[in-house]
């Protein structure tokens, strides 16, 4: 890259004010740091995430550490919902296509049929 190309990446340039139009004086001043650099991915690499934001991790071990480490039973409770909630769609059964509903349902009947005296005394034998 040229010195004259770098300087119109660089407040004052022509470039550089186009992109403080676009993309705020922030986003400019990322591709102006990138263009000092005098490398050409650098600069494209620095207008693809002002465009489209940070990269996504890949990592497989990254992502599970992520959700066990912020909220471990959101994904496997979310998945299950979605599931349960496509095996009942698929079934013609509209009321239970949230699986909420079948276990709410589900507790309402264990109680009126006395489940939960029979759950309190397998409680006092053990």
């Amino acid at each position: 890259m040229t010195n004259e190309l770098i300087q119109r990446y660089q407040p004052g340039g022509d470039i550089y004010a186009q992109l403080e139009t676009q993309y705020g004086r922030t986003g400019a001043l990322l591709v102006a740091q990138a263009a000092l650099t005098g490398d050409r991915t650098a600069i494209t690499e620095a207008l693809v995430r002002l465009k489209y934001g940070e990269p996504l991790d890949e990592s497989t071990a990254r992502i599970f550490w992520s959700q066990i480490t912020t909220d471990p039973f959101d994904a496997p409770l979310t998945s299950l919902n979605k599931g349960l909630g496509t095996v009942f769609k698929s079934a013609g059964l509209g009321i239970f296509r949230n699986p909420w509903v079948l276990l709410a349902l589900a507790a309402v009947v264990f109680f009126a049929i006395g489940g939960h005296r029979w759950l309190f005394a397998k409680a006092r034998l053990t």
